[in-house]
């Protein structure tokens, strides 16, 4: 756990110090009633769908019904101003310090049915706290063997997170732009069940994933050119909000 003792890593921990981040921790365990669920997208590089998966999944959870919050922990911000046009009934919260986001996701929680969280590219403080307070971590990842060694270094974070709360977070790998038919190299699939975290269906290389976000829509909402690419995000919806 010692990646969970220093999520302030600018930081020197004093004795003060150590008091005050040993009371954010002891929100951990605080349950969060009301909320259906709290879903963290993380990866550990850039460029791997996160954002995208991130913004459909939040859209596909209003289509349904539910009261949603969105947390943009991203300092790049680049999923506030594609939910902001889509127009849904999502309400926007930009939250990207570690200690705020072990602090108001449980306050959050009594708000919504659910709180999707995309968090930063990189394996910052910011990407630890989203695991300690996350009931679904989200690991989206390239299609290569380098994204999957890459994504090991997620699910190591994950792990801790996973003994320090006593099993929580759930988490699963969600392969990106792949290519023939989406389907996975028998290499990966290998390398993947190494690394002992699910793996989901994911999504195939398509422009349509690309396009969205300047259009301002999800890909279910972009007409006949983007079916595929609609059925196989919703797919994706399904099994991330299974259960």
């Amino acid at each position: 756990m010692q990646v969970y003792n220093q999520l302030r890593e600018n930081e020197p921990v004093g004795q003060g110090k150590g008091e005050h981040f040993h009371h954010a921790l002891n929100d951990v365990f605080i349950l969060h009633q009301g909320a259906g669920m709290i879903y963290g997208l993380t990866n550990s590089k850039g460029g791997v769908g996160k954002t995208t998966i991130a913004v459909h999944l939040a859209a596909w959870l209003a289509k349904k019904k539910r009261t949603v919050i969105f947390i943009d922990a991203d300092p790049q911000s680049s999923a506030s101003q594609w939910i902001q046009e889509l127009g849904l009934p999502i309400t926007l919260e930009k939250i990207d310090s570690p200690e705020d986001i072990i602090h108001r996701v449980s306050k959050l929680a009594t708000d919504a049915n659910d709180i999707v969280i995309d968090g930063p590219a990189g394996l910052s403080a910011t990407t630890r706290a989203i695991m300690l307070r996350a009931d679904r971590v989200f690991l989206p990842c390239g299609p290569s063997i380098l994204d999957l060694r890459a994504a090991s270094k997620a699910v190591q974070l994950l792990r801790e997170a996973q003994k320090t709360r006593k099993g929580k977070p759930t988490g699963s790998l969600i392969p990106n732009k792949l290519q023939k038919r989406g389907r996975l190299s028998r290499e990966m699939m290998a390398a993947a069940k190494k690394l002992g975290v699910p793996m989901l269906a994911g999504l195939s290389m398509r422009q349509s994933f690309a396009d969205a976000a300047g259009q301002a829509k999800v890909v279910w909402q972009m007409g006949a050119s983007s079916l595929l690419a609609a059925h196989e995000m919703q797919q994706l919806m399904k099994e991330m909000t299974r259960g």
